[in-house]
């Protein structure tokens, strides 16, 4: 089932997208660097919470994956799943689900390398390889854009 998430479902958002990444991301980036990515900013997440439509998928009662737009900015911000509920269609239900209603013509994303091929098989296009600093550790990811 998937629903609008609301500020109650950030905690298990937080703790979904750290066991995502601790997992998921693993043969792609250094423990470093998956440390240095888990260190997130609470009050930030709670401003995307707040601020963006933040869709969530639930299981037997729990959200076992989600997908956070940001329509004013044309992107698409977070998409994890938790890593006992991969390659069965969940993202890519959440993915389909939030663009069905998304007004623009184009959207973007920051895609990991993890992430990557997900995206390029939903018609995302690379348009240039990125680094991102986070806690003096350097995380290489892809914005991607994908023509509506």
């Amino acid at each position: 089932m998937i629903k609008k998430a609301d500020i109650k479902d950030l905690n298990s958002c937080i703790i979904l997208f750290k066991q995502s990444v601790k997992i998921l991301c693993i043969k792609d980036y250094t423990q470093e660097q998956i440390n240095a990515w888990l260190k997130i900013d609470k009050e930030k997440w709670e401003e995307k919470f707040k601020n963006n439509e933040i869709f969530v998928c639930k299981k037997e009662d729990k959200i076992v994956s989600f997908i956070g737009i940001m329509s004013d900015y044309k992107m698409l911000d977070l998409l994890f799943t938790h890593p006992n509920f991969t390659r069965q269609g969940l993202a890519q239900n959440l993915l389909n689900f939030a663009l069905k209603n998304y007004i623009h013509k184009e959207i973007y994303t920051f895609a990991s390398l993890s992430a990557k091929d997900f995206f390029l098989k939903n018609g995302f296009k690379i348009v240039r390889e990125n680094e991102v600093k986070r806690n003096d550790q350097i995380l290489k990811n892809f914005l991607m854009k994908k023509e509506i």
